[in-house]
């Protein structure tokens, strides 16, 4: 915005005489009691015009990002295979839902977050398609939560899974036969170390009993924590590189994103969530490559007071990227989900529903783009089962199952659900 001014300032100098003269009037070198001649005067207004905006253009700048640490770009082309999915909704009365925001598959079960419900995570058996238990209240006791950022399957034991809240960085862990039995309690409880560096927003675990983490960092893209959640290292270098280091928790807001890791391949994948990007890493932190497409854009926003700090904004130029990622081990395939909508509508500058798509690329092991699914309904958050070709998504109200190449019939039969609309 100061750089649109700025542009229109050295305009309306430029064709005003009267703010001509009076910046002439400012500078030393000119003396007003002389008469110089129209092109003396020309030549030297041109060059005072072009040091003011290209000082006034440095102190913009310098509050800006100066450069980023991405490097070895690869887009990722548009594959000649375009597959339209239509969704099969799941019949809202069996379950009840109010907000349904996240969802994991945990065995041959589907746990499913609805923050607004009463009890807040719900368990559905995948062969039935119930609803078999609901649990989890508001608060701070064994079996309370205050804010859930995830849910996330324990990898070594099928039917146990780990729930984690960010505001209390507690990582519980539950098992879902003993929910069953209306034993609620967790059986383990880690809580994540408040580092000086950030905090961590996701969470996933690796192979080697390592929990990393991607969040709001100031040193490092990801952080490493041992099973009792005391923080071990960081790595990776952040993707911004900015002068002003008070808003460095700030810049990391606006260059969040989901993750997963591939375990057989050694790498980490970040899908940026304000931005056409997907970093890949090492396991040591060491940026692969940086991959983006349809088109590449960067996050965009504003960073604004708030109370005694301060927080990130949309503006005109906030567009959501990739909102979300999930990898099938089983297949070696990476589903990404695309948005590419601008935050801000550019007519009215009304809020949109940007954080929603309907575009999922599905890559290979070697990042090459195989298919693109097209969805009949936006979603926000996706999961994909491992065995059966089936894609799980949330609109915000429902729950959603794509099946892809027609899907097993134990789902297209089921009276839970019913068809959506026609393509």
């Amino acid at each position: 915005m100061r750089w649109a001014y700025t542009q229109y300032w050295c305009l309306k100098v430029q064709l005003n005489p009267k703010y001509q003269s009076k910046l002439l009037l400012k500078t030393q070198d000119i003396n007003p009691n002389e008469s110089p001649s129209r092109d003396i005067h020309s030549a030297k207004l041109k060059i005072i015009l072009i040091i003011f905006c290209f000082l006034f253009a440095l102190l913009d700048c310098s509050k800006r990002l100066t450069k980023y640490n991405y490097k070895n770009y690869k887009k990722l082309a548009t594959p000649a295979r375009l597959t339209k999915l239509q969704s099969i909704e799941f019949n809202k009365d069996k379950l009840n839902l109010y907000a349904p925001v996240n969802l994991a598959i945990v065995g041959r079960y589907l746990i499913l977050l609805d923050s607004k419900s009463e009890e807040m995570l719900k368990i559905i058996e995948l062969n039935t398609n119930k609803l078999l238990k609901s649990f989890g209240h508001k608060g701070q006791g064994p079996e309370e939560f205050i804010s859930i950022s995830q849910i996330i399957p324990d990898r070594k034991e099928k039917n146990s899974f780990w729930i984690y809240d960010i505001f209390t960085r507690n990582l519980k862990k539950f098992n879902i036969r003993s929910i069953l039995n209306d034993d609620f309690y967790s059986e383990k409880v880690i809580r994540i170390s408040s580092e000086k560096n950030g905090v961590p927003a996701r969470l996933a675990f690796s192979s080697e009993d390592k929990i990393f983490g991607v969040g709001f960092f100031l040193k490092h893209r990801l952080s490493i924590y041992d099973t009792n959640g005391n923080f071990i290292k960081g790595i990776g270098q952040l993707p911004f590189i900015t002068k002003d280091e008070r808003f460095k928790t700030q810049h990391s807001q606006g260059y969040i994103g989901n993750f997963i890791i591939k375990e057989a391949s050694g790498e980490i994948y970040i899908a940026t969530r304000y931005g056409s990007i997907i970093e890949k890493y090492d396991m040591d932190g060491n940026l692969i490559s940086t991959l983006y497409g349809p088109e590449l854009f960067y996050p965009e926003y504003d960073i604004v007071p708030a109370g005694q700090t301060y927080t990130i904004t949309y503006n005109k130029k906030t567009r959501f990227g990739y909102i979300d990622i999930q990898y099938n081990e089983k297949k070696n395939r990476l589903y990404l989900l695309y948005s590419g909508k601008y935050k801000l509508s550019q007519k009215n500058q009304e809020k949109t529903k940007a954080n929603f798509g309907k575009i999922i690329f599905v890559l290979d092991d070697n990042d090459t783009v195989l298919e693109q699914l097209e969805l009949d309904k936006e979603i926000f958050r996706m999961i994909v089962s491992e065995d059966d070709p089936l894609i799980f998504g949330l609109t915000g109200t429902e729950l959603l199952i794509f099946p892809i190449n027609n899907g097993p019939k134990n789902i297209l039969d089921n009276k839970n659900f019913a068809y959506s609309r026609r393509w």
